[in-house]
Order: structure tokens, then sequence, then C-alpha cells
């Protein structure tokens, strides 16, 4: 089990700091479709736990630095992690969202995402994996004027010169022109 979970019950006195380093396995966890260095990659939750009524608030940063291979030539890429963690986590049966009774915690904050605890325990790592997978770019390339692999040979257009010709674009419309039409 992957999870981050903490007692409630051990919220009511105090609020807990966090300083996790999420291990190799929560990044596997999230980053598999991206076939992550994982020697590479770090993150770390800093975040405070608390609870006001059966509200769970977890306030924080998720930090670190992902290695990611680059789309174009399969360099590393080196992307850093700053994302902030604003969560307000309700019990099962309550709307997200929905003011609790003797709540006097107004959020007014666009950046706030919302789940739900079980009574007993919160597991924060569903909302962080989510976040990891959210952070990685449409595009991940090591610079952003990347050249990538030659498509005829093979080189990485970065660091040698290649003599292959240009690939020209291939349009849909270039059947049409091997069309003969009757006259």
């Amino acid at each position: 089990m992957l999870g981050l979970e903490y007692r409630i019950k051990d919220l009511e006195s105090d609020d807990k700091e966090l300083s996790v380093p999420l291990s190799r396995e929560h990044l596997s966890d999230a980053l598999s479709d991206f076939s992550p260095n994982l020697d590479d990659c770090s993150a770390t939750i800093i975040a405070t736990l608390s609870k006001q009524t059966s509200v769970v608030q977890c306030d924080g940063w998720l930090r670190g630095q992902l290695a990611l291979a680059c789309q174009r030539c399969l360099e590393p890429s080196h992307l850093p992690l700053n994302l902030r963690l604003h969560t307000l986590y309700t019990p099962a049966g309550q709307a997200a969202g929905e003011p609790t009774e003797g709540s006097d915690a107004e959020v007014d904050d666009d950046d706030l995402d919302y789940a739900h605890h079980n009574g007993e325990t919160v597991d924060i790592w569903p909302v962080i994996r989510e976040n990891l997978i959210l952070a990685i770019p449409i595009t991940v390339l090591c610079k952003e004027d990347c050249r990538g692999l030659c498509p005829s040979c093979g080189v990485d257009r970065n660091t040698t010169e290649c003599a292959c010709r240009p690939v020209a674009p291939l349009s849909p419309f270039a059947a049409l022109g091997n069309l003969k039409l009757p006259t």
C-alpha cells in the first residue's frame, strides 16, 4: 500500500508538521507512464496537517526534481518541482466544498483541492500523486530549442550535424498530386 495516511485523532490536539521525502515506489507509481529516471528523481512533501471540526486541511509544498526523457532527443530532462499543496479533506458522506457546522475556516482560493477522508485516517497520497502527474508538461524537452534526432540516420542533431536531406513534410493531400483526371 502506497498511502501516506495520518490518524485524524492525532490532529485534534496539535497540527502535524510534515517533511516527507517520497519513496522510489511512490515516484514509480505516479510517473510509470513517463519512463522516469528514478535515480535522479526526488520529491519532498513539506506541509502542515490541521483539523477543524471534521475537516482536515493540508497546506504546504511539494518540492524536488523529476528526471524524464526529452521527447525529441531522448536525453535527460530535469524538471523542477515547486507545487503548492492546499487541500481540504472532508468526511466521505459530505459534499466537497460544503461548509461544516462550526467551521470558521473560510477559503477563497482558486488553487484549493477537495478530497475525502474516512473519519479515522486521512490519506494524502492520491492528491500528491495527482499533483505530480499534472506537473509534467505536455511536451517534455531537455531545452526549449532542442533539435531532436535525425529521422533518417538517428544522430542527435543538438550535438552533431548530419548530411541527410531534410525529410519533406507529408501532406494528407500528397496523393492527389498523382491523380489523373479524364479530360
